[in-house]
């Protein structure tokens, strides 16, 4: 259903990356080769990769991607497990609420400030965190919603399974084991 949000999420963060790579790398290569230093791009690249982590990990909801502790989910019993990741999706929805909240605060007060080389309106930069909550909401009520119709939240081909063997993880064999060294 919102799939395509998350496709255009990823594109920006690797289009906002790709950008700090080169703004960084334009300003080193000035400053070796030429002795000119750009001072905008360090704030340039400081805002892009705020930005970045706030937009990367709106996606990283979507893909129920952030930190989990997989060994306390095995000791728990399996019939429990849909209650852990109802609470799992209200703790995202908690946080994700406040970011919206207190986000949208910061942007206020921070709407008449401008930064200090580039003189941007710090209001506009400061908007990606209610932005990025209000995304992150979306993307936990519709997980809530396949978890209360049966479904399950979606599992990370790379995680690491904490009881798995390396041969049992990777179908057995000798290249299995060379994947955990």
């Amino acid at each position: 259903m919102t799939n395509w949000l998350k496709i255009f999420l990823h594109c920006l963060a690797a289009t906002m990356l790709l950008a700090i790579v080169l703004i960084v790398l334009v300003n080193v290569c000035l400053r070796y080769f030429f002795h000119i230093g750009l001072g905008w791009t360090e704030e340039a690249a400081r805002f892009l990769l705020i930005a970045m982590t706030f937009v990367a990990a709106a996606a990283a909801v979507k893909e129920w991607g952030h930190f989990r502790l997989l060994i306390a989910t095995k000791w728990i019993s399996p019939r429990l497990h849909g209650a852990v990741q109802v609470f799992a999706v209200l703790v995202v929805l908690v946080m994700s609420a406040i970011l919206v909240r207190y986000g949208i605060a910061i942007a206020q007060v921070s709407w008449s400030q401008t930064s200090p080389t580039m003189e941007w309106n710090m209001g506009y930069l400061y908007s990606i965190v209610p932005m990025s909550g209000a995304i992150m909401f979306v993307f936990a009520v519709e997980h809530l919603w396949t978890i209360l119709r049966g479904g399950a939240l979606p599992e990370q081909a790379g995680s690491h399974d904490p009881q798995a063997s390396p041969s049992a993880a990777s179908g057995g064999g000798a290249e299995g084991a060379d994947q955990w060294l």
